[in-house]
């Protein structure tokens, strides 16, 4: 939560702006006061995007989706405008820490806690079907626990059921082979890009409740495909769900959409709710104490805080991806294997090592499951598989050489081969080098290099789009490269600091430079020189 800055709007409509409350890559959501004094959140597009009218036909979507659901369980709509230079859309604000938030900071609920945010996400996911919606995006930072019970917010890639999409002339639900969602809290049907029904949203209702008893979703795990593999076969572990709770929760999370209750039922199921004059645990009312203050503080002035949790942004509409198809898919890879080596199977990856530089600001940097291919507020385009898509042959290689020779024509000096690594199973091969500076030791380059293998070339091409797409959704497209049929950067802790993943066919490049002034560019030059070191078949 902060000021707007000089450089911010003043007014959004008929709303006068306060501040920030969160920002993406995608858009902001605005604090504001409306002509009567009531506090607003203003979710706006940024102006780059205002041109785009791909994204601004979504973010009609989302503002008439928004308009069908009654305010008593979201955040009701006050006011919008889709065809605005910049559009935006005004919903009552509603003062609350997420669910995540609240996990996050004072640990997990007790039963009573969960019983009543139970039932009161089965309330909302009742309404919101009701209104003929699916919320696709169910997950806890996006459920606020508020003085009067849950409210559940962001719409923003909502859709209608195929009956109301058939009144509204929507050509459907999901398009083939499209993956919508946060992965940890996904189902396993759009974990497979099939078709939804509302049962999907019981799904993630379901993980979330295991959540609020344990800290984390059953199903994440170490890497992106890892946990949608496992939200589509792995049996999750309930023994911390107390067993009062249990048996819903089991239903809940059942693989057949139609062995899970229905909201409605959902209700019966856990019974009446005691009323209460405190709804939450004492962390909820001092969140929203902390909250209020740093509210009182922008309005009057006072220095803005980051420590209040934002409000949700506009998210950006998902990337295609091939299906992962369970019938396909193999036995589960021990967790030590998808580690470091990738295992024989068709889901497995390995976990990224720290690209973080240099290496005394080194630190692990975690995937984060706010959204496989809706990005976490940055915008990642469609990886299309040219070469797959039309027919034509992909680019396709057996191997990856060790470092000596496939750093050979890479521009960075200080190679060390002490942090060499080179691996190579029936399925994967991998190799990683590294480049420190002489004088300080600390890690100016990072090189590596993974290939998909044990299939047919098309196979490993598509297998290999699937974990691309998947991890480029934490990143920023990279256009016009020159090479490769798909790029994006990855975030790092400096400015300094760019990194660079390039896919070619089975192939992925990672270049990570530290390099001041012109990093971006030096990225470039070391994933083509990288890229050009493996040959074809």
């Amino acid at each position: 939560m902060k000021h707007v800055g000089p450089d911010g709007p003043t007014h959004v409509g008929p709303f006068k702006v306060a501040g920030v409350l969160g920002q993406g890559g995608m858009g902001r959501v605005l604090l504001c006061a409306g002509p009567d004094g009531r506090l607003v959140a203003v979710k706006q597009v940024l102006a780059h995007f205002a041109d785009d009218e791909g994204f601004r036909a979504r973010f009609r979507r989302e503002v008439a989706a928004s308009r069908k659901v009654s305010g008593a369980y979201t955040a009701a709509v006050m006011d919008a405008d889709p065809d605005a230079p910049t559009p935006w859309l005004a919903s009552v604000f509603v003062a609350g820490p997420s669910l995540g938030a609240v996990v996050k900071a004072d640990g997990a609920l007790d039963e009573a806690a969960v019983h009543r945010l139970a039932a009161g996400l089965a309330s909302a996911l009742a309404e919101i079907h009701r209104a003929g919606l699916i919320h696709r995006d169910l997950k806890p930072d996006n459920v606020l626990l508020t003085e009067d019970g849950v409210r559940v917010i962001d719409l923003g890639i909502a859709r209608v059921t195929e009956g109301e999409a058939e009144a509204e002339g929507d050509t459907g639900l999901t398009r083939t082979g499209w993956v919508i969602g946060s992965p940890s809290f996904m189902s396993p049907e759009q974990a497979e890009s099939k078709p939804l029904t509302p049962a999907s949203d019981v799904f993630s209702l379901g993980s979330m409740l295991v959540m609020a008893f344990t800290g984390s979703s059953p199903f994440a795990g170490a890497s992106t495909l890892r946990t949608l593999y496992d939200v589509v076969h792995a049996v999750p572990d309930l023994s911390a769900v107390p067993v009062g709770l249990r048996g819903i929760v089991e239903r809940c999370l059942a693989k057949d959409p139609a062995a899970r209750p229905t909201p409605a039922e959902l209700l019966e199921l856990l019974g009446p709710v005691a009323p209460a004059g405190r709804q939450w645990p004492a962390a909820v009312d001092r969140m929203l104490a902390d909250q209020r203050t740093a509210i009182d503080r922008l309005l009057s002035g006072g220095a803005g805080t980051e420590s209040v949790p934002p409000m949700a942004v506009p998210e950006p509409e998902p990337v295609p991806e091939p299906e992962l198809r369970s019938a396909a898919a193999p036995a589960p890879v021990a967790d030590e294997a998808v580690d470091r080596a990738a295992a024989a199977a068709a889901v497995a990856t390995a976990t990224e090592p720290s690209h973080t530089l240099p290496r005394s600001r080194s630190r692990t940097v975690a995937l984060v499951a706010a959204g496989v291919l809706v990005a976490t507020g940055v915008g990642v385009g469609a990886y299309a598989l040219d070469g797959v898509a039309g027919g034509a042959a992909p680019a396709a290689y057996a191997d990856v050489p060790a470092c000596p020779k496939a750093t050979r024509n890479i521009a960075l000096t200080g190679r060390d081969a002490k942090e060499d690594f080179h691996s190579a199973t029936e399925n994967q091969a991998h190799t990683m080098c590294s480049w420190f500076d002489p004088m300080t030791g600390s890690r100016i380059g990072q090189v590596r290099w993974d290939v998909k293998r044990g299939r047919d070339d098309v196979a490993n091409a598509k297998l290999q789009q699937t974990a691309f797409a998947a991890d480029a959704a934490e990143g920023r497209r990279a256009s016009n490269l020159g090479f490769g049929d798909g790029a994006y950067w990855k975030s790092a802790d400096t400015d300094q600091t760019c990194v660079l993943y390039v896919r070619s066919g089975n192939l992925v490049v990672s270049a990570s430079v530290y390099h001041p002034g012109a990093c971006e560019q030096k990225a470039k030059e070391v994933a083509k020189a990288a890229l050009a070191a493996v040959p074809a078949k």
